[in-house]
Parts: structure tokens; sequence; C-alpha cells
């Protein structure tokens, strides 16, 4: 029987997403006027002094599921994330570091109650085939959660990701690929490899952008029972605002969680915004 305090708690996706998480897409920003002359000086004064990128998400999702497994205690969430990513220029190579927080509970009498992840790496294309990179780290954090009645908890870990995404028909299907390794998972239970596929389909409609999406993964832990875990949605982005819908399931079963269903077959939904 797994204990529940020692299985990953999720994020796709889809948004993403986190990766795909809920799927996570970039969306467009909301009209806005258009900035007077001494502004455009201003901003651009602004971007000689910062390079680079600055770009943020915030979302309200009824469940957060991170690799089909609620960390909310199928409770509603509160989340939100911030990049800073700069374009060297040094064919295509950009490094990135950003943070991504939420709300989580994992019916340890409150021992956690916040995520904090730090995400940094370098992404861009692979010479000339088509297809995008990204590597780097991810570090989980659980502020306040490092001891509960004097004993260490374990939450904290960290994930070296690497993530292949191709569009073999540009504008209209993407497919991706990661693999995630921890050299000690959550809660202390050592090693672990996490797989995960995923496509993309964005059909043309009219006034909305609309995706598509599905994605499996198989997550392996070295003290804790192998499952795998799936998810299909759509998103639909109308004046700078995701709305998604996901169904999302695993192999495990409610013994395997101590009898919490933490991880039975549910559709999440989720509104958000990029900016």
């Amino acid at each position: 029987m797994i204990d529940t305090k020692r299985l990953l708690p999720i994020a796709v996706v889809l948004l993403t997403g986190a990766t795909p998480a809920l799927a996570q897409t970039a969306v467009e920003t909301p009209a806005t006027p258009s900035p007077t002359p001494e502004a455009s000086a201003a901003a651009a004064e602004e971007d000689d002094i910062i390079p680079g990128t600055i770009a943020g998400t915030v979302a309200l999702t009824s469940d957060y599921m991170f690799r089909g497994i609620s960390q909310t205690d199928n409770n509603p969430a509160v989340q939100g994330s911030l990049e800073y990513s700069l374009d060297t220029g040094f064919h295509g190579i950009t490094p990135y570091i950003g943070f991504w927080g939420s709300n989580v509970d994992f019916n340890d009498d409150d021992n956690a109650t916040v995520e904090v992840d730090t995400l940094f790496g370098l992404r861009g294309p692979l010479l000339d085939t088509g297809v995008s990179w990204d590597l780097g780290g991810i570090y989980y954090a659980y502020p306040g959660a490092s001891r509960s009645g004097g004993t260490a908890t374990n939450y904290d870990y960290w994930e070296i990701p690497v993530k292949l995404t191709y569009s073999p028909i540009e504008d209209l299907v993407s497919v991706g690929a990661a693999y995630y390794y921890s050299p000690d998972f959550f809660g202390g239970t050592g090693k672990a490899n996490y797989v995960n596929g995923n496509v993309t389909v964005t059909p043309p409609v009219p006034y909305v952008d609309l995706a598509l999406f599905g994605g499996v993964g198989f997550q392996n832990i070295e003290d804790s029972k192998d499952y795998v875990d799936w998810t299909l949605g759509g998103k639909v982005t109308f004046k700078g605002v995701d709305f998604t819908i996901a169904y999302t399931d695993t192999n495990l079963t409610q013994s395997d969680l101590g009898g919490n269903k933490l991880s039975d077959a549910r559709v999440i939904f989720t509104v958000g915004a990029a900016f």
C-alpha cells in the first residue's frame, strides 16, 4: 500500500502547466490602447537597460493534479508563474529562470500548504531539424513543511527535465516528449524517472484560439509503486483568457493510496491568462 505523503504531488497540463500539466501553451493578451510616443520611447529605453523578456501566468483550477494525483485533496487551487528569459542570439539558445506556485493540501494536518517551484535552464532549436529542445532543472519546495513533529518530511526535491517538441504540421499539430529524473523523489522515496508524450492540435476556429490535447506518462519511483497517468482535453482562448477542460486518470487504485480518492478519474476546469 502506498503512503499518500510519499507520492509526488502534479502540474500539464495542460495548461500545461506546465508544462502540458493541463497542457500549457502561450496565450494572447487582451487588447490595450495604443501607447503614446512618450510611453513608447520610455519602454524602448527600459528595454535597452533591462534586456530579455519577463512573462507570467495566473490561473484558477478546480483541482491541482500532478501526474494524475491531486495535490490539493480534491479541492481548487490558485496558481501563478513568472519567468525571465534572454535571447542570446547564439544559435537561438535562450537561458531562462522562473518560479511557479500553488496552494497544496496533502491531508497532513496542514504541514504543507504551499508549493513553490524554481525552474531554470536553456532552450532552443535543434539545428535545422524543426525540433525544439529544453534542458534544465526544477526544485520543488514546500515552505514550512521541512519538519513535522520534529521529524523531517523530505518533501522538497529536485528533478532534471529534458524536453523535445516538434511540429509535423506547422500551426496545426505539435508533438512532444519529456523525461524527468530525480535523485531523491518527493517524501524521500528514492530515485525516480518520469517519461511523458503528448500531442496538441490547434484547428483554425473563428474568433477564438482552440487547442485540443492529449498525453500519457509513466512514473517510476524506487520506493513506491510505478503507475501510468493520462490526460485528454481542450482549451479555448478568448480575449487573452484561457478556458480549459481536461479529463485525467491513472491506473492506481484507492487501496494503492490508502483509501483516498486522489488518483480517481475526474474532469478538471481551469481559467487562466498569460501576461
